[in-house]
């Protein structure tokens, strides 16, 4: 049965592209309405907090978008392998890694690339314990150009402000990378499965 996943088997099965896109216009709906509005999950603010301390301190005015954005919502569950981020300076750093996509040419055209950031947490009087070999942790963050002056909705986080992409925006893109017949499986499957338990989530609560 194609609605199955409204059953509680959110995620084993996949929505059809009409599927996906009348859920999504329906989703879209409850939000312009007021009936869904997107609020920061406090088991997930705890379970990301290194994540975030670390955009807190190195990437503080970007727009973390992607899967973290919709973990912090509350929206899906699955683990993250690197961290999405529009920013508007392009050429804020010499060189970014293009490999990883090999769909970019058709679904992502605002990628700029990767790059491995070195960290160190930092304390209220700088680095958080000197030691003789400090030990830093490499975190893995993918860079797009904010080209579409995307929105985003501020969340307080230890005293600072972190901007996270607005979640319908995040889901558009997540439907027309499901849709694109050009897009790898794998790739398109990741996007539908999120969308889907997003809808799934929908289909008790609005019981």
């Amino acid at each position: 049965m194609a609605n199955s996943y409204r059953l509680g088997s959110v995620h084993t099965n996949y929505l059809t592209p009409s599927e996906l896109q009348t859920e999504f216009r329906d989703y879209k709906l409850k939000v312009l309405n007021g009936e869904i509005n997107f609020t920061p999950s406090t088991k997930a603010l705890d379970k990301h907090k290194d994540l975030l301390q670390f955009i807190s301190d190195e990437l503080p005015n970007d727009i973390i978008s992607g899967s973290l954005a919709l973990n912090i919502f509350g929206l899906i569950y699955r683990d993250t392998n690197d961290i999405d981020v529009l920013i508007d300076d392009k050429s804020r750093y010499p060189k970014y890694i293009r490999d990883g996509y090999n769909d970019d040419e058709f679904s992502t055209p605002n990628r700029l690339g990767y790059i491995e950031i070195k960290y160190k947490k930092k304390s209220l009087i700088g680095i958080e314990k000197l030691q003789i070999f400090p030990k830093y942790k490499e975190y893995k963050v993918d860079f797009f150009h904010n080209d579409n002056n995307s929105s985003f909705i501020t969340i307080d986080f230890n005293g600072k402000k972190l901007k996270f992409h607005n979640p319908l925006e995040v889901m558009d893109y997540k439907l027309n990378m499901a849709i694109n017949t050009k897009v790898y499986s794998s790739t398109s499957r990741k996007h539908n499965e999120d969308l889907t338990q997003i809808f799934g989530q929908m289909s008790w609560q609005f019981t």
